[in-house]
């Protein structure tokens, strides 16, 4: 057996400007990044889909006139997307199944960043990933496919270390057959599906804007608050559902 596991984020790791300038100390510091999975064993199924939604949009006049579409290469993009493009891509992201979805959510906090990461947001970014794909259950009759959404500071050694965790956690070193990839967006449909129910959980949290979220909930299979409860984390699942009046306020040094 096959599994296809496709990762992406929202957001980024970043703690610092140049010369270590604090960027929390600004009023636009987003205080939290998200990251997303997707796994199928019918990646051939889903990527069709996601490229015949891509060419409707495109054959469409009513969409394909639109500026950011028209432009070479497009591809869906939830925060690049027109607002009516993220509507339809909505609309046809809540019918579409074959999938799990799970994320989580890495509140940026600059104690602990310091104290546990070393101030090093590439070691964040990575904790986060191997704490993303320690939610994903894993057998020995599967071979695994791991693509990781193209970053500057990614390394595919970088990700296989992290998966790597998951394997010596579980107690699997050795018996899991896998291989990672690190990739680009564009060359892979599969990875727009974690974009936008991505951006439908970050848009929640950061705006309040709640119903692209609600739309596709049925999709967020878990969803784990890591930083939650002074740094013990709190997991949201379909029978306890992620909702902004459950959780502490996403603000730097916030506390319940």
């Amino acid at each position: 057996m096959h599994q296809y596991i496709f990762i992406d984020e929202t957001g980024n790791p970043q703690f610092y400007a140049k010369r270590k300038r604090p960027l929390w100390t600004e009023t636009d510091f987003v205080p939290i990044i998200c990251l997303g999975m997707v796994s199928t064993d019918d990646r051939e199924r889903l990527r069709k889909a996601v490229v015949d939604f891509q060419n409707y949009i495109l054959g469409d006049v009513l969409f394909s006139t639109i500026f950011s579409v028209r432009q070479p290469g497009w591809f869906l993009h939830a925060r690049r997307d027109h607002s009516d493009i993220n509507l339809k891509a909505v609309e046809f992201l809540r019918r579409l199944g074959g999938f799990q979805f799970h994320a989580v959510i890495g509140r940026k906090i600059p104690e602990l960043f310091i104290r546990k990461h070393n101030g090093n947001p590439t070691e964040f970014y990575f904790d986060l990933i191997h704490k993303l794909l320690a939610l994903h259950p894993l057998t020995e009759d599967t071979v695994y496919h791991l693509f990781l959404s193209q970053r500057q500071s990614n390394t595919v050694q970088r990700f296989a270390q992290a998966f790597e965790k998951v394997l010596a956690m579980e107690g699997k070193g050795g018996k899991i057959a896998y291989k990672s990839t690190v990739v680009y967006s564009r060359d892979f449909p599969e990875l727009s599906i974690v974009d936008y129910l991505l951006w439908a959980l970050q848009r929640y949290i950061l705006q309040g804007e709640k119903r692209y979220f609600a739309a596709m909930e049925h999709h967020y299979a878990q969803i784990l608050d890591i930083y939650e409860d002074d740094g013990k984390g709190r997991m949201y699942t379909q029978q306890d559902q992620f909702d902004l009046e459950k959780a502490s306020p996403f603000t730097v040094g916030a506390k319940k």
